[in-house]
């Protein structure tokens, strides 16, 4: 009996030396845009959806945004994220954010669109801070689990599990293009929108947020928000 009960004690010391497998998570570190254009947004973006039904369509689930940063993190570090991040809204609460124009590709007779969002130096040093403070989190081993499941069972897209881990490499500092995504339509809808309903507006940033990601960089889960 003795031996049995030391097998079964040695087993549970095994047992419990073993690492937890860690769940890596993809999240975008992003701004939200004060009412006037965060409603810009959702307008364009319904007849941009009305058109094409299969593009993204944005709602409270898939929320307008500007990316700071996408990158792939051990969830279990999420709290260290968040914590890393507390108190930089204030940096930019007060600053002014100009949506340029509405941008797309005008050669095609199909587009993606987006409201481009000027380079600030405010929002630039953002952007170069929070790469700063997630650095020490960011790991490159995301796959396509790492993403919020799209609802019908589809897989996420490969250009966007790419496109995560090289962000930071391709698409930031320089290359960083501070945007607000609406989705892909025929140009002449596109063209219409940018005559008739986009406006160039000021606007402010509403928050700093912590979101997963979900299918062709939509924001989806919020996983943590300023105060």
């Amino acid at each position: 009996m003795k031996k049995y009960l030391v097998a079964f004690a040695f087993s549970l010391g095994v047992m419990s030396c073993t690492p937890k497998k860690e769940n890596t998570i993809a999240i975008n570190v992003l701004l939200i845009p004060s009412q006037e254009m965060y409603s810009q947004a959702l307008a364009l973006n319904s007849v941009i959806n009305q058109n094409n039904p299969e593009t993204i369509k944005l709602d409270e689930n898939h929320v307008p945004h500007i990316t700071l940063l996408q990158c792939f993190i051990n969830e279990n570090d999420l709290p260290k994220v968040n914590e890393a991040l507390e108190g930089l809204y204030k940096t930019i609460a007060q600053d002014s954010l100009k949506a340029k124009s509405l941008f797309y590709d005008e050669d095609k007779e199909k587009s993606f669109a987006m409201v481009r969002v000027e380079k600030s130096a405010p929002l630039l040093e953002i952007h170069k801070k929070v790469i700063e403070l997630v650095k020490p989190f960011i790991v490159k081993n995301g796959s396509e689990v790492s993403f919020v499941q799209n609802p019908d069972g589809s897989s996420i897209s490969e250009s966007t599990v790419e496109y995560v881990p090289e962000f930071v490499e391709k698409y930031s500092y320089k290359n960083f293009d501070p945007h607000i995504s609406l989705g892909v339509a025929q140009n002449r809808i596109l063209d219409s929108l940018a005559e008739n309903i986009f406006k160039p507006i000021q606007f402010k940033a509403e928050s700093v947020s912590v979101y997963q990601l979900g299918d062709h960089g939509t924001a989806q889960k919020l996983l943590w928000k300023s105060e």
